[in-house]
């Protein structure tokens, strides 16, 4: 080789040394700068950050970050120099920890997921530390990091875990520090390694506590606090405890700044240096003045207590939970004395007990198992007196009561002569209580000192214990108070659940003041009484109807006679082939007044007889010819307009009773009208029985529906008083002119049928009848055949048996108008033969009750036991008060009140489908 080769090699050599060293000084320089900056920053966070600063200057890093791995294996941002990363996670397609990394191309390694968005970034380095952690650097150039960059990157980590550390520990004493100075609890650190032990820290808290700033008392030992005398037993003991560096707890007497005395309890405990040894003591302080005040207190009403309980001839012992008596009174020797016992302080009840229940003959309570120390706890648990009979005869009560350490207060009482006394009185008692009469005794002010069972429920309490210290007299309406040292009788009223009853009430006085009073409820003897009267006057007045209604029937029938003659006559007349043609208007009127008289005397002769309930007819039959009927009857100058509905309406019971009510309501209604002008008018409206509010005569069923025929007059109108008796049978306000029996007749023929009556009127106003008659559930068809409404009853075969044709034809009608097939029987015999030839072929069987050769009830049996799932309907005006056990407590389908709601049996029997 020549010497101009080696010479350029030579040259060469030192140019790389050269350039080595030159990187090697700038890495050193990087490096120390990195150093200044962390070493010169005020807080572990800042150092931190510091970091993340100079490797953004010295390698370009875009981010960077220092994660933690968790056990689940994810990594967790500690700290970032982009805050929104710190706290997220990330989860890396490497092992992290495993050496230090540069990683030219990220897309090589994997998918990363996170907070951070891996693939926005070309390069990464990683450097792992200690504990788990890794600083890691990325970088958004179109190039990854250079080799150089990594070994900064791998000496800067070691300080980035140390630098996260001191920042956790920061935040952990920062939080220890605000603790304590937050405390509600006076806190006071000592310096132990001096031997004066002062005070280096409080905290507001004991500046409170103490009055004393923190400026007056650090440096100072923290005895200026104590008001104890130096040989006081709790400052002899933590003097002792100070001097041997040790923790506990203690209940001093200490002084504030004031001169207040407080109770203060003081808490001490060591800390420990990295030495091993007490580097400081640490002391809670808490004023529990109040805490020591109350015991104190509890202490002294301790005492009293016991002195009280000895005084007393009622036996007490208490019992602490170790099973030592801590107090026992001088009477519970004397009730459970025996030869070995001694109920004494500091004695053991288990002791005590055992002796005593050896020394007598047999166990001495009379209940299940024997009493022993268990059975004292039961009897805490019972939390109720019990009663004790001991061998000697003498009965006492027991209590036992528990504490709440655990301990138990057992007392007892000797009721001997109260037992005694009870005996007897329980047999005085026993014979009162018996007493169907009410007996009670009250004192001088009338109030109640016992009373039995019978007073209680008369007087309306609920138990006797109830009225004792009430005034009796204050169970009456408007009862005022009666002397008790006096006797006395008297009637009084009291309301019970609505109802008005009557008591007679009789009181004698007692030798030693107050009085016995007697109470008997004569509600019923008076209802009866009563009852007898009204009886009577109603047999009086139905005679005086009867004779009233025959007279007025004989007087039509005798008219009749007299109206089939003028009738027989002017048809005669009629009849002549040369009768003047002047002649035939008059004998038209003839003709057409006869007709309508003829009409008025079957009104008439319905005067007496009862409303027919069952059956159906339409109102239009009787609208159409009303006006007819009245206009005769009415002046010149007072018109009578009919309102009503252009279609049908079906309603219940007999069209000349409804006919004869409205008749009456007008012949009334023109009566009022005591001028040759007015108006009369008849208004006709369907109404629901729940829209109508109160009514005056009769009552509503608010599920059914009813025909409301209104009639209203301009007439003089009535006072209530007058609206009131309105209905009674011979009220009239028209003296001899009326008989007071037309509107007696309306009531009866509206309440016969299930309707009722409404009233407004006043005087000068005119008056205003309403007329309630419910409607039957039907409609006609163009063929005059009857149909419901609702309701299908299609494949059903229904046998229907009622003595009456009548209401077998309405019901088989409506039956078969909503598809039913229906047979009917007037013999019940004949319905019983037509099941038993073919059971399965009947749906359903409705049937009267009181019917002649077998009534409903037998009916239904016997149809039972030939078919028994045949559904049995009975339809009675017997529903209400019905009876037979053959047919309650569900043993038929439905029992059904006439007049039957149609719409009610189609949907019982749609309910009982087979």
């Amino acid at each position: 080789m020549g010497e101009d080769e080696r010479l350029r090699e030579a040259l060469l050599e030192l140019q790389i040394l050269g350039d080595r060293e030159a990187r090697a000084l700038e890495e050193t320089q990087t490096l120390l700068a990195c150093l200044e900056a962390y070493t010169s920053a005020t807080s572990p966070s800042a150092a931190l950050a510091s970091i993340f600063v100079s490797l953004e200057n010295a390698i370009d890093a875009s981010v960077s970050m220092v994660v933690r791995a968790t056990p689940e294996g994810q990594l967790t941002i500690q700290a970032s120099n982009d805050p929104e990363l710190v706290g997220g996670e990330l989860q890396a397609p490497i092992d992290i920890f495993s050496r230090s990394r540069n990683i030219m191309d990220l897309n090589l390694v994997g998918s990363w997921a996170g907070r951070l968005r891996c693939n926005a970034y070309s390069g990464l380095l990683v450097a792992p530390a200690a504990d788990q952690t890794a600083l890691l650097c990325f970088r958004k150039a179109p190039k990854g990091f250079g080799k150089e960059s990594l070994k900064l990157v791998t000496r800067l980590s070691g300080l980035a875990s140390q630098a996260l550390r001191n920042s956790e520990i920061a935040s952990e004493n920062n939080l220890l520090a605000a603790t304590i100075a937050g405390s509600s609890s006076g806190f006071a650190i000592a310096d132990a390694t001096n031997d004066d032990l002062p005070l280096i820290y409080v905290n507001a808290a004991f500046e409170q506590l103490s009055g004393y700033k923190a400026e007056d008392v650090l440096g100072q030992n923290c005895r200026f606090l104590t008001a104890e005398a130096p040989d006081a037993p709790e400052r002899t003991r933590l003097r002792e405890a100070v001097n041997r560096r040790a923790g506990g707890t203690f209940l001093l007497r200490n002084r504030r700044r004031t001169g207040e005395l407080f109770w203060n309890e003081l808490t001490l405990f060591p800390v420990y240096g990295s030495d091993g040894d007490v580097c400081h003591l640490v002391a809670t302080q808490t004023d529990v003045s109040e805490r020591v005040d109350a015991a104190n207190e509890r202490d002294q009403a301790r005492a009293r207590m016991e002195r009280a309980l000895a005084a007393t001839d009622d036996a007490f012992l208490v019992v602490e939970p170790d099973g030592q008596i801590s107090f026992a009174n001088d009477a519970i020797n004397d009730l459970l004395s025996a030869p070995g016992v001694s109920w004494t302080k500091g004695s053991r009840f288990s002791d005590n007990w055992a002796a005593y229940l050896e020394s007598v003959p047999f166990p001495p309570f009379h209940m299940s198992g024997d009493l022993d120390e268990a059975y004292f706890s039961e009897l805490a648990a019972l939390q109720q007196p019990q009663e004790v009979e001991l061998p000697n005869g003498r009965n006492i009560l027991l209590r036992v009561a528990g504490l709440d350490d655990g301990g138990l207060v057992i007392s007892a009482t000797d009721i001997t002569p109260m037992k005694s006394a009870q005996r007897l009185l329980a047999q005085r008692l026993a014979a009162i209580e018996a007493a169907s009469d009410g007996i009670a005794i009250t004192n001088d002010d009338g109030r109640l000192t016992y009373l039995n069972s019978a007073a209680s429920r008369l007087l309306g309490f609920g138990r006797p214990e109830d009225g004792l210290g009430r005034r009796w007299y204050r169970q009456y309406t408007e009862a005022t108070p009666v002397p008790s040292d006096k006797p006395f009788e008297t009637t009084l009223l009291r309301t019970e659940e609505s109802q008005t009853v009557t008591h007679e009430i009789t009181g004698s006085p007692l030798e030693n003041g107050g009085s016995v009073i007697v109470v008997r409820d004569i509600t019923e003897s008076l209802e009866t009484e009563a009852r007898e009267e009204e009886l009577m006057q109603d047999l009086i007045r139905l005679q005086r109807q009867e004779a009233i209604a025959q007279l007025t029937a004989g007087v039509a029938h005798d008219f009749n006679n007299l109206l089939s003659a003028i009738n027989g006559s002017a048809a005669l007349i009629g009849m002549l082939e040369d009768l003047p043609d002047a002649v035939q208007p008059h004998l038209d009127r003839i003709t057409s007044a006869g007709s309508q008289s003829a009409k008025l005397l079957n009104r008439l002769l319905d005067i007496g007889s009862g409303s027919e309930v069952d059956g159906a007819f339409d109102l239009s039959s009787i609208l159409a010819d009303l006006s007819q009927i009245m206009q005769p009857s009415l002046p010149t100058g007072i018109t009578f307009d009919v309102i009503a509905p252009k279609s049908g309406v079906a309603l219940r019971g007999n069209a000349g009773a409804l006919s004869q009510v409205l008749i009456n309501l007008c012949m009334n209604a023109r009566d009022a009208i005591q001028t040759d002008h007015g108006e009369i008018k008849l208004s006709v409206s369907l109404v629901k029985g729940a829209d109508v509010l109160s009514t005056t005569v009769g009552h509503l069923n608010e599920a059914g529906r009813y025909t409301s025929l209104t009639v209203s007059d301009t007439g003089a109108g009535m006072d209530a008083e007058t609206s009131a008796s309105m209905f009674q049978p011979y009220f009239s306000t028209k003296g001899r002119m009326g008989t007071g029996l037309g509107l007696a007749i309306v009531a009866m023929h509206t309440k016969s049928v299930g309707g009722a009556i409404k009233v407004a009127s006043k005087p000068g106003e005119g008056t205003e009848v309403s007329i309630y008659w419910p409607m039957a559930s039907l409609g006609t068809n163009s063929d005059g055949v009857l149909e419901a409404k609702t309701s299908d009853l299609s494949d059903m075969t229904v046998i229907v048996v009622d003595d009456d044709p009548n209401v077998g034809h309405v019901i088989s009608k409506y039956l078969e108008a909503v598809g039913a097939e229906v047979a009917t029987c007037e013999d019940p015999r004949d319905a019983l033969d037509a099941i038993a030839d073919d059971p399965e072929s009947w749906s359903a069987l409705i049937t009267d009750y009181d019917m002649p050769h077998m009534n409903g009830g037998e009916l239904s049996a016997r149809a039972r036991q030939i078919a028994p799932d045949l559904p049995v309907i009975v339809v009675t005006a017997l529903a209400r008060r019905l009876t037979d056990p053959r047919l309650t407590d569900g043993q038929v389908a439905a029992i059904l009140s006439k007049p039957v709601d149609l719409d009610q049996l189609c949907s019982t029997l749609e309910q009982h489908r087979k």
